[in-house]
């Protein structure tokens, strides 16, 4: 089977070609600088020229806060970037796979949302990747659109915080913002699983289960590694940023994958 991974070179990316190799797949993989998913006449080129089984499409402008200032670059990346590779998929008539984000959601819910509750993101991130999601349902029926949330793997949020421990010894962390930690490796096989198994097409939220506001999650972190830190849990008011967060955003995997306690204990146990 061969495969294309646009944003290859991103947190998810540097998970999941490993993988990919590992099963025995073909795959191309791609980064904005050898293609510009943007870039409307070199996607028309590549078009044509290239012979597909499956895209994996994971490129895209995921700065939360510079996106409030930079509207116009989210949403070149995140809706015509994706209107630009649902096209391949549409031509060459073959699944595509476009994860998305759990900030499609306004968070004003009490309970973990289900694929079916009605969008309203809060920010211009959201809202950009939302129109991802229409670009590629609009564009061909053969599509998986995978939200998740909260993710970590080499290099991401939870690496920071280890790398932050042999510097400081107390850090502030917002409580009252509701998530689920997610692993990039627990995703790229739930991701490769969907490709071998052609699971029926439409959207899936994918995430790890349970939840845990990020106060919660670093602490576990220092935990799980034994490192020695104090975590003072604020509001996110005290800590004010550009880009509004949705305060409730867990989302109702069906216990696709595992607890997130155990991924991450996993996680770290496996980091020297």
């Amino acid at each position: 089977m061969r495969i294309m991974v646009t944003g290859a070179s991103g947190l998810l990316g540097k998970t999941l070609c490993p993988i990919l190799e590992e099963e025995g797949f073909q795959y191309w993989a791609c980064n904005s600088k050898i293609f510009d998913v943007t870039n409307t006449k070199m996607v028309k080129e590549i078009m044509n020229k290239i012979n597909l089984d499956f895209i994996v499409h994971l490129a895209g402008y995921t700065n939360i806060d510079l996106a409030e200032d930079n509207p116009e670059l989210a949403f070149s990346v995140n809706q015509l970037g994706t209107r630009n590779i649902a096209r391949i998929a549409k031509k060459h008539d073959i699944p595509i796979l476009y994860v998305s984000t759990n900030n499609v959601f306004d968070g004003n819910s009490t309970t973990p949302y289900k694929t079916t509750d009605v969008t309203n993101p809060i920010n211009v991130y959201g809202k950009s990747k939302l129109a991802g999601e229409r670009e590629i349902i609009k564009a061909t029926k053969k599509h998986y659109i995978l939200r998740t949330s909260w993710l970590y793997g080499t290099g991401g949020y939870v690496d920071a915080m280890l790398t932050f421990s042999n510097f400081k010894k107390e850090i502030s962390v917002v409580n009252d913002q509701i998530g689920c930690p997610t692993s990039c490796e627990d995703l790229s096989r739930k991701i490769v699983e969907i490709i071998k198994e052609n699971k029926p097409y439409g959207i899936y939220h994918v995430t790890s289960s349970g939840s845990a506001s990020w106060a919660e999650y670093t602490k576990k972190i220092f935990e799980f590694k034994k490192r020695n830190v104090e975590v003072n849990a604020i509001d996110k008011s005290d800590f004010p940023r550009p880009a509004k967060r949705p305060k409730y955003c867990v989302l109702d995997n069906n216990n696709i994958l595992p607890d997130w306690k155990n991924s991450l204990k996993k996680y770290l146990v496996a980091k020297k």
